[in-house]
């Protein structure tokens, strides 16, 4: 749960915003079987936290309710399959930001909140870490990240621009506004097209960073923001995702290649 006299944010013994940057994986499977396959193979990866994109499964699946049906279904094999060990963050990627899905807010917060209660008393929640988009309405976000903070899981508050990068200012406002929100980890990605735009996110980062309020995530997507996925520390960004197989957003390297370039650039 989120620690606010260490400024971190802290699940099963990782702490985001401490020390180098987490790795966090994205798995991608479309069913039970090629989930489970891909988080076996992330699962002996550097990476300590897994993102279960949620919008990238079961596709046949058009119904809401099937599809929370088959997500809940999935949940315990998954959470068994990477142990005591390693971070699980439920992440349902909208098309709107670059997801597979357009669901309606109704349906969205009763699948995320579903994930989040699935746990018997006296026990952890099975999912560690729960995405919401900002950018929904408000009365979804904070109805969620109610919900995620009553059970014990950090709230990743994230927003991807899939156009452009916008201004500094902008970036540090929204980093500003997602925390404000009740997001434990604020995430922002952007659309790089010219090497000054990473380092307008770049920028950000480092300001909000500086500001001590807790960890937040900042990511260039594509070929011209790689830099910014293996800088993250000297950048003051608590996290990073490198893929396993298969990625979820342009501009991913592979996990065992992150780590080493991380180890390698740290300040």
């Amino acid at each position: 749960m989120n620690d606010i006299a260490a400024r971190t944010a802290t699940v099963r013994g990782i702490e985001l915003g401490r020390a180098r940057p987490e790795i966090i994986v994205p798995l991608v499977g479309d069913d039970h079987e090629s989930l489970l396959a891909q988080a076996e193979a992330a699962v002996a990866t550097p990476a300590r936290i897994l993102e279960w994109r949620i919008d990238r499964f079961r596709p046949d699946l058009e119904d809401a309710e099937e599809h929370r049906e088959a997500v809940l279904a999935s949940l315990s094999p998954l959470r068994a399959a990477l142990g005591p060990d390693k971070a699980l963050l439920a992440t349902y990627r909208t098309a709107a930001e670059g997801g597979a899905r357009q669901p309606r807010d109704t349906d969205l917060a009763i699948l995320l909140e579903a994930l989040m209660g699935s746990r018997r008393a006296g026990t952890q929640s099975q999912v560690d870490l729960i995405d919401v988009e900002t950018s929904r309405s408000p009365e979804m976000v904070s109805r969620v990240i109610a919900t995620a903070h009553r059970n014990g899981v950090v709230v990743v508050g994230s927003h991807h621009d899939l156009e452009g990068t916008g201004g500094e200012d902008e970036l540090i406002e929204r980093l500003r506004a997602q925390r404000a929100l009740g997001a434990d980890v604020p995430k922002i990605a952007v659309t790089p097209h010219t090497a000054r735009d990473v380092l307008t996110l770049l920028s950000a980062s480092l300001t909000v960073a500086a500001e001590g309020q807790g960890p937040h995530i900042a990511i260039a997507m594509g070929s011209l923001g790689v830099v910014s996925r293996v800088s993250a520390e000297t950048f003051g960004s608590a996290a990073t995702f490198a893929s396993v197989g298969r990625g979820s957003a342009p501009g991913q390297l592979e996990a065992d290649d992150v780590a080493l370039m991380l180890e390698r650039l740290r300040p």
